[in-house]
């Protein structure tokens, strides 16, 4: 889709989660908060999977120029 993005001089929005920050151990979250993830629960592959397409969009953006937007719920 980013290859086929930057052909065609289209843009993409993913569609994140919260969930990508794991269960916050401060209310409420600043910025520059990180998160509390845990890579080997049993929902990680869910936090992971958006975790990794946010990365993977942002470092396409950053070497190609591709223009992509996230939204979270």
């Amino acid at each position: 889709m980013l290859g086929l993005a930057k052909r065609v001089g289209a843009r993409i929005l993913l569609t994140s989660t919260s969930e990508v920050y794991g269960d916050p151990l401060e209310h409420p979250q600043i910025e520059a908060y990180w998160g509390n993830v845990n890579p080997i629960g049993v929902r990680s592959c869910y936090d992971e999977g958006k975790r990794v397409a946010e990365m993977l969009m942002f470092d396409y953006h950053r070497q190609h120029g591709i223009g992509n937007t996230s939204s979270f719920t």
